[in-house]
């Protein structure tokens, strides 16, 4: 049995070593600086910014300058105003005849000798043109998408920040960094983490949320109960990506959804357990996209592996309205029918038996049919039959539920026909519903599979808010992204 630590007093955490574990963890991952995002970053860092323990040099005072220089930035940048973007600057900044330093050797930004937004995106540009994507603001990490495959995220990165110094100077800025140092902060202090990743779409936050599973799976241990459960909290990916990511105009693997990814150890560090939650999933992309854009990427999936055909469905993306809209059956650089067998894999892995796969593909052609219907000759719409069939229901049931309103009145139900318009509306409706509960059930039974029984555990968390973006029509999932975003 394990035995729980004894939790220790402030003063003995003070009093123990010289240096300082940061309180908390925070990264801020974007490929556009915003005026908002900018304000997202004085606050994170602010409010993770810790302390120094009595008697020891230096350290208090690299806090005292980073704190003051955070405020600075906040101050600064409030009241400016001013938004460009890292594509809109084209002065290079170099060093001077005053000897000020160069963005490459400007590894953390609160240090600058002049703080402002001008000179930030000047050194953020420098570094991303060098590939370094990467760049501290205190205890948080600003991530830089370089839109192309980085050679920093092999085993032998992993090793040189395994267990090193809280973001240590002989090592360049890292998300590995901020990963140790909250992994390394649970285990002593024993106190559970959460790691916050914010920035508009296509900055690169999925990705910068499975580097985090990635590493934590690589540092913690747990022998092979451990690492079963480490393998099962990263097969959920593919599957969570497959259902609810999708091209957009900006992004060709934008997750359409929020996720809160609660890992759970014991206390030596071991994982045990983990939950997902997901909220927000854009259900309005199933029966609408813009031009440019893709439906959810398991559509195409399917159609790619062929899956649809054993139902007597066609596999071809642009004879379904729900999947030709924007006019993008397939995206560069990504093979549909390799990733819908990584998608089976994972499912198996987790525990899915290849009975309840099939009704999953049965749904999502159901979906698809429920947007080839005709509705003014639902009488005469074989589509309708099919349809049902996949549903497991008959074309009679699933038309009177689609052009006819029901209403209890006085404890009579009271049932009134529906013109055109408004049964088209009632399938999409019934497309967006269907989708959304199979999403939902989806990562319900995933927890079944991945979740601890016990309760007195320590935990990282992983935030991961999809990204800020206008549309030309925007979906109410993505008006209450884009306000929790600028908060």
């Amino acid at each position: 049995m394990l035995r729980k630590r004894k939790k220790r007093t402030v003063e003995e955490e003070e009093a123990e070593d010289d240096f300082v574990f940061p309180t908390g963890a925070g990264l801020l991952s974007m490929d556009d600086m915003s005026k908002s995002t900018l304000r997202r970053v004085s606050v994170i860092s602010s409010s993770a910014t810790p302390g120094s323990p009595p008697g020891s040099t230096g350290q208090a005072d690299l806090a005292s300058i980073r704190r003051n220089s955070i405020r600075r930035i906040s101050t600064t940048l409030v009241k400016k105003g001013y938004t460009p973007s890292l594509s809109s600057i084209s002065r290079p900044l170099s060093v001077s005849s005053l000897g000020k330093p160069s963005p490459l050797k400007i590894r953390d930004l609160v240090l600058m000798e002049e703080i402002s937004q001008e000179e930030i995106l000047e050194v953020l540009q420098q570094r991303y043109m060098e590939d370094i994507i990467y760049t501290y603001i205190g205890n948080v990490v600003v991530s830089v998408n370089p839109y192309k495959q980085l050679r920093i995220y092999d085993s032998a990165t992993i090793d040189k920040y395994r267990g090193a110094k809280v973001f240590d100077l002989n090592l360049p800025p890292h998300i590995y960094a901020l990963t140790d140092s909250a992994y390394s902060d649970m285990c002593f202090r024993v106190r559970s983490q959460v790691v916050v990743i914010s920035g508009e779409s296509g900055a690169g936050k999925t990705e910068a949320s499975k580097q985090i599973m990635q590493y934590i799976a690589a540092v913690s241990g747990g022998g092979k109960d451990g690492d079963m459960i480490k393998t099962k909290l990263l097969k959920t990916n593919p599957v969570l990506e497959a259902f609810g990511n999708a091209k957009t105009i900006r992004n060709d693997n934008s997750s359409r959804f929020g996720k809160f990814m609660n890992i759970n150890f014991d206390y030596h560090g071991h994982p045990i357990g983990g939950t997902i939650t997901t909220y927000l999933l854009e259900k309005a992309r199933v029966t609408r996209q813009a031009e440019g854009e893709r439906n959810f990427h398991v559509f195409y999936q399917l159609c790619a592996a062929g899956e649809l055909k054993k139902y007597g469905l066609r596999d071809d993306p642009k004879q379904y309205t729900y999947l030709n809209q924007g006019g993008v059956e397939q995206v560069k650089g990504t093979n549909s029918k390799a990733d819908w067998m990584e998608v089976m894999s994972s499912l198996t892995f987790l525990g899915f038996s290849k009975e309840l796969v099939v009704e999953i593909v049965k749904i999502l052609g159901g979906v698809l049919m429920l947007g080839q219907l005709d509705v003014s000759n639902l009488e005469k719409c074989s589509e309708l039959q099919t349809a049902g069939k996949l549903l497991s229901t008959s074309g009679d049931a699933l038309r009177a539920a689609i052009s006819n309103n029901t209403i209890v009145a006085q404890g009579q139900m009271v049932t009134s026909p529906l013109d055109e318009e408004q049964t088209s509306y009632a399938r999409h409706t019934l497309s967006k519903a269907l989708y959304d509960r199979l999403f939902k059930w989806l990562a319900g039974k995933m927890n079944e599979r991945i979740r601890t029984e016990l309760e007195d555990t320590l935990c990282i968390g992983v935030l991961d808010i999809y990204g800020f973006e206008i549309f030309n029509e925007n979906s109410f999932e993505q008006f209450c992204i884009n306000y929790c975003n600028e908060k």
